[in-house]
This record gives C-alpha cells, structure tokens and sequence, in this order.
C-alpha cells in the first residue's frame, strides 16, 4: 500500500530496452551532470533490459521542473534521448 509514503520517493522513470550492461547519464538543460546509473546485469535475467529513476539527484536533492537528457552508453552504442519533468 503505498498511501502513506513519500509521494517525492515513489515516482519514477523507466528505462526499457537497455543493453545488459550500460551506464545511463542524465543532465540538465545546461548539461550539468544529475545523476549516474550503472545497469550491470551481464548473465541476462528479468531486470536486464529496465532500470529506473527516482528522481533524486546525486546530491541526494529531487529533481525540478524541466527539460533533461539521457544517455545510454553500452559498449557498441550509445543512445541518446530527452524527457520533461513537470512537478
């Protein structure tokens, strides 16, 4: 039951479609680095292809209102993507 908890701690972004083993880079508009996600499932498995966000920033802060972009570097590609972020 998720009524009594952090509304700010349960919202999420989904990543899908992941290599097995990548690193997900997200920035702000102004290209300042906001969080760092290592995916690292190389056997496979049910979770190898989706990972998520929480919102909260490396300094452990939640993300404002805006425009970000995230990167998917694997070692044979590397993906590149925006998303909005309305509060």
């Amino acid at each position: 039951d998720d009524t009594y908890k952090i509304p700010d701690r349960i919202r999420r972004i989904h990543f899908a479609n992941l290599p097995r083993v990548c690193k997900i880079y997200i920035y702000s508009l102004d290209g300042d680095l906001v969080r760092e996600l290592d995916h690292n499932y190389p056997d496979g498995g049910p979770q190898s292809m989706h990972d998520t966000w929480d919102l909260i920033t490396r300094n452990t802060q939640r993300v404002v209102t805006g425009i970000y972009y995230f990167v998917v570097e694997s070692s044979t590609r590397t993906q590149i993507g925006k998303f909005v972020i309305i509060r």
